[in-house]
Parts: structure tokens; sequence; C-alpha cells
């Protein structure tokens, strides 16, 4: 008697037919955490990857509009031309031209300068979430009293951008080749 109990006391071993549902719910459980991993991951790189192209996007327009305002410059209203230029602008950029604008506004009243410009092409060099470098190529059309009827330039121009909220500001300004 004592052998039957012990025999009915002991662990039944599990069935294959009972482990599979089990282990069935496992794989699904794993796989199914898997796909919603690499769902969220794929979510958070095209997000991303959205906001840097929106960047980018953003700082190439304000490059362009700060090329045309730097070659559309009108000696007749050219307190309202330099501040536009200067509300584009910021550091280093900002302080030079904001100390050379007095003496540009006095050449630029003098000879009675009219130029207006034209945005032949732009180009992102560079670029991330805050910061940018910006090739763009201006024709201007300049008219003053040496050349009435206008004297077309084409200008070069590399111009490295900063975010500030939610402006595009340019830093620097050089031309090149």
């Amino acid at each position: 008697m004592t052998s039957t109990l012990l025999e009915a006391d002991a662990p039944v071993p599990a069935s294959p037919t009972r482990r599979a549902p089990v282990l069935l719910l496992v794989v699904l459980g794993v796989i199914l955490a898997l796909l919603a991993a690499g769902a969220i991951i794929g979510a958070v790189k095209l997000r991303d990857a959205e906001r840097r192209d929106d960047a980018r996007d953003a700082a190439l327009g304000a490059a362009r509009q700060e090329a045309l305002n730097l070659t559309s410059i009108d000696g007749r209203d050219i307190d309202t031309d330099l501040s536009r230029v200067l509300n584009g602008a910021t550091g280093a950029f900002a302080k030079d031209f904001s100390q050379r604008s007095k003496d540009l506004k006095t050449v630029l009243a003098e000879n009675q300068v009219v130029a207006e410009g034209r945005v032949l092409d732009a180009a992102l060099v560079r670029g991330d979430l805050d910061t940018a470098t910006v090739l763009v190529v201006v024709d201007s059309n300049v008219k003053n009293k040496a050349a009435p009827a206008g004297r077309d330039n084409t200008y070069r121009m590399q111009l490295d951008l900063e975010r500030h909220g939610s402006r595009w500001l340019t830093s620097a300004l050089q031309f090149v080749g």
C-alpha cells in the first residue's frame, strides 16, 4: 500500500499536448513584443528624420531670405532695409553689420543706390537641428548715380545660421568665388 500512495502523490509529467499551447503563447508574446519594439524604433527614427528635414528646409529658406535682404537695398528707404538685414542676423554677423550700417547708410543714400536681388539657387552644405551652412547665388541689378541704367552683379555667399527658438538667424556671412 505504501508504494501505491507514493505513486499517486508523484507529479504527473505534462503531456506534450499541454506544453504546446503554453510554448506557443510564449513564442507569440515574444514575437509581438519584438514587432512592437521595432515599430516604436521605426516611428522615432522617422520622426527624427522629419524634424531634421524640417530644420534644414527652414534654414535654407532663412538663408535665401537673408541673401535677398542683403542684395535688395533702396537708398531712399535704407533704414527699413538695414533693419530687415539685422532682424535676420545674430552673433558676430549682427555686431559687424550693425557697426558698418552707419557708413553703409551714408554711401548708399549719397549714391542713390537701388539694388534689386533675385536668388538664383541655394543649397544646404550641412545642417542639423540647430546649425546650418548654406550657399546662395544671387543676381542683383544695382542702379546708382554712376550707373542709372543699372548693372547686374552675381554674388555667391556662404551663410552660417543658428536656430534661435523657431527662427534661423545668420551668424556669419562670407562671399565665395
